[in-house]
C-alpha cells in the first residue's frame, strides 16, 4: 500500500511544470539527494536512495523499486528509459542472496531512449560510457544465478538492442556491436565485439577515431 502512495506521490510530482519544483519536492517528499540537475517532466522515481548531481534526465522514464541510484555529473539519459528492481529481491527468503540493487551512472555516461535495466543486483557503466541506439537491456538475476552483477567499463559504446547477461563485463573502451548478447565477462579493453554469444572481433580498436590502435 505505501508504495502504491508513493508511486501515485512520484507521479503527481512528475508532471508538475518546472524542473526546480520537480527536484524540490523529490528532494523534500522523499528524501532524494538531487543537485544541480534536470528531470524532465513525466519522469518518476520510486526508490530506496537517490544521489543526482549535475546530471540530466530526459522525459518518461521510470525508476521503480528498492534500489539505490547514483548518477554523477554530466551523465545523460534520454527518453522512455526504464529501470526496475523488484520488490521480491528484498524478502527474508532471498536475503542470503546478497541483491545489490544499485545503479551508478560515471560521468559522461549517456543512455538514449527506451532501454531497459534490471537492477536486482549491481549495475555500473563507467566513465565516458554510451549506451546508443534503443532497446538494449541489462539482465541481472535469473534462475541459480549467484554471478549477477554487470560492469561496463570506461568509454565503451553500446550498439542499438544489445542484451547483456547477469555477471557480464565489459573492459574499457569498447565497442559492441548491434544485437550483440553479452554472456561473460569479456575484459580486453581497447576491442570490438559482437555477435550471439558476443566474441572478441577486432584487438586494438578505438571507436572513437574508428582506427586501430599501434602497440607500443
Amino acid at each position: 500500500m505505501h508504495h502504491i502512495i508513493h508511486y501515485g506521490i512520484a507521479f503527481m510530482i512528475s508532471y508538475l511544470p518546472l524542473n526546480g519544483l520537480r527536484c524540490l519536492l523529490y528532494k523534500l517528499l522523499f528524501g532524494y539527494s538531487i543537485k544541480n540537475s534536470k528531470i524532465g517532466i513525466g519522469t518518476i522515481l520510486v526508490i530506496a536512495e537517490v544521489t543526482i548531481e549535475g546530471a540530466t534526465i530526459g522525459r518518461s522514464n521510470v525508476f521503480t523499486g528498492p534500489m539505490s541510484l547514483v548518477i554523477k555529473n554530466g551523465a545523460s539519459i534520454g527518453k522512455n528509459n526504464l529501470f526496475v528492481c523488484n520488490d521480491w529481491t528484498i524478502r527474508e527468503e532471498f536475503k542470503d542472496n546478497h541483491y545489490d540493487r544499485c545503479l551508478i551512472l560515471a560521468e559522461n555516461t549517456l543512455i538514449a531512449d527506451a532501454h531497459f535495466f534490471d537492477v536486482a543486483g549491481k549495475l555500473s557503466l563507467g566513465k565516458g560510457t554510451w549506451v546508443a541506439g534503443r532497446d538494449s537491456q541489462f539482465w541481472t538475476h535469473g534462475a541459480g544465478i549467484r554471478d549477477r552483477n554487470i560492469h561496463i567499463g570506461e568509454h565503451c559504446y553500446i550498439g542499438n538492442a544489445a542484451r547483456f547477461a547477469p555477471g557480464s563485463e565489459l573492459g574499457d573502451n569498447v565497442l559492441v556491436g548491434m544485437g550483440s548478447v553479452v554472456t561473460g565477462k569479456l575484459a580486453t579493453s581497447n576491442a570490438m565485439i559482437g555477435g550471439v554469444p558476443a566474441r572478441l572481433i577486432k584487438e586494438n580498436y578505438d571507436w572513437r577515431s574508428k582506427q586501430f590502435i599501434e602497440n607500443p
